[in-house]
């Protein structure tokens, strides 16, 4: 996969990071942030009729998802095709066929801004090829899948959203339990995921440890603590999974 490819899929998961807390379809200033962020990380590719088709493919896949939302109760499986086609039509682009390629003078000006500060280098490093592949690993992770995780949580008929098919259909309470919860999740699968990068298997136990040790007390409910364990471990498995992807991609 060339380096393109993975700066072009880091755009679009930063953009989707607009749905991480939205259950519901993407109000406005969701949809602005998504339009901005996926436009900018365009500018950086040469401008060309290709271009400007990508640019329309991915504004009409977004109103087309956008008004599907509105007519589903649940929104995984949408969101998740979602990122398959964009998956798909950026390596359409980006391959030899194409041939969209971020721009030179792009990269030229950006290097300039290196005299006047610290971060441009930074930058620069982390959007090489491996760097590029690790950032977006961990974007897969801390927000696509959560909806991997939910997607099988419903599945198995386990957790809050079980029975009502919709958080909007929460009490406040468990609305905000639900929120902390997935706080936590994204939380266990990003440390998850650094500690598979750096070689810390045993840091995983920490983690799960750490976490098993808040919900103490609230595992005598039965429901409760299989929703929990079935959820950890899942969630954890995700994590490794993508992980051990990323490094079979950078030998």
């Amino acid at each position: 996969m060339s380096p393109d490819f993975f700066f072009l899929m880091n755009v679009l998961l930063v953009s989707r990071l607009a749905y991480l807390f939205e259950d519901g379809p993407l109000k406005a200033p969701g949809l602005f942030f998504r339009s901005a962020v996926i436009i900018a990380g365009l500018c950086a590719f040469r401008i060309s009729p290709a271009w400007a088709v990508l640019l329309i493919l991915f504004a009409a896949m977004m109103a087309f998802q956008h008004r599907l939302e509105m007519r589903l109760k649940r929104l995984e499986g949408a969101r998740l095709l979602l990122l398959l086609a964009e998956s798909l039509v950026a390596s359409v682009f980006v391959s030899s066929w194409i041939g969209l390629a971020v721009s030179q003078d792009a990269l030229g000006s950006l290097s300039a801004l290196g005299r006047y500060t610290a971060l441009v280098p930074v930058i620069a490093h982390l959007d090489r090829p491996n760097g590029a592949l690790v950032i977006m690993g961990a974007l897969l992770v801390l927000n696509e899948a959560n909806y991997v995780l939910r997607f099988l949580l419903a599945g198995l008929r386990v957790g809050p959203l079980a029975s009502s098919g919709n958080a909007a259909d929460m009490t406040p309470a468990d609305r905000r339990e639900y929120n902390t919860g997935r706080v936590i999740g994204l939380l266990e699968r990003l440390s998850i995921y650094l500690a598979v990068m750096t070689d810390q298997v045993g840091a995983i136990g920490l983690v799960l440890a750490v976490k098993g040790l808040a919900r103490f007390k609230e595992m005598d409910h039965r429901p409760f603590a299989e929703y929990v364990l079935v959820g950890t471990l899942l969630s954890a498995l995700l994590a490794v999974l993508v992980a051990l992807l990323v490094k079979l991609l950078l030998v």
